[in-house]
């Protein structure tokens, strides 16, 4: 950025211009989730299912001008993405709890403190990728690689989410009926 630039003396604070944004954002999420709201079971499955459906299009689809076929060694990355990702989505739905309300019998859920960590860990996760990449070319990544990663990553933190919540709230069901 220039010297002569409006913004030049704020440029150090620039790469923690995201977080200042979404602290708040999340501040607000975390309120809202630390109180009980409806569970509905039956549709449970719809935002993970178009998220898979988007996060395949984007990862696998081909993108203009350019060829690209995986390697195995991409491969085992988009899988270790996947699998971190199933086992952050479990931890993820296990700390919501789920609840049948007494007067009408509906399932509740309220969101923990553990989902918000794990989302301030995503956050913060990225944004450190995001400022190691910017550092230099020295550790010759493969950005587009690092992305779809991040795309399964969370794609299959949200699907595996939603099954633990679904099984989760169909036991709770049935021990209340």
């Amino acid at each position: 950025m220039p010297p002569d630039h409006p913004l030049a003396p704020f440029a150090p604070l620039l790469p923690f211009l995201p977080l200042l944004i979404v602290l708040p954002i999340l501040y607000v999420r975390m309120r809202k989730l630390m109180r009980p709201q409806p569970l509905k079971l039956k549709r449970l499955w719809i935002r993970p299912a178009i998220l898979a459906a988007v996060a395949a299009l984007v990862v696998w689809a081909p993108r203009p001008g350019m060829t690209r076929h995986f390697t195995a060694g991409e491969w085992a990355i988009l899988l270790l993405a996947g699998i971190i990702g199933a086992v952050a989505g479990w931890h993820f739905g296990r700390s919501m709890t789920i609840e049948v309300h007494p007067e009408d019998g509906t399932l509740m859920v309220r969101g923990g403190q553990a989902a918000m960590l794990i989302l301030l860990a995503l956050i913060l996760g990225r944004s450190s990728l995001n400022a190691g990449l910017q550092m230099g070319g020295a550790w010759h990544l493969d950005v587009l690689l690092i992305t779809d990663g991040l795309i399964v990553f969370t794609a299959a933190l949200f699907t595996v989410r939603s099954i633990e919540m679904y099984l989760r709230a169909r036991r709770v069901m049935d021990a209340a009926k």
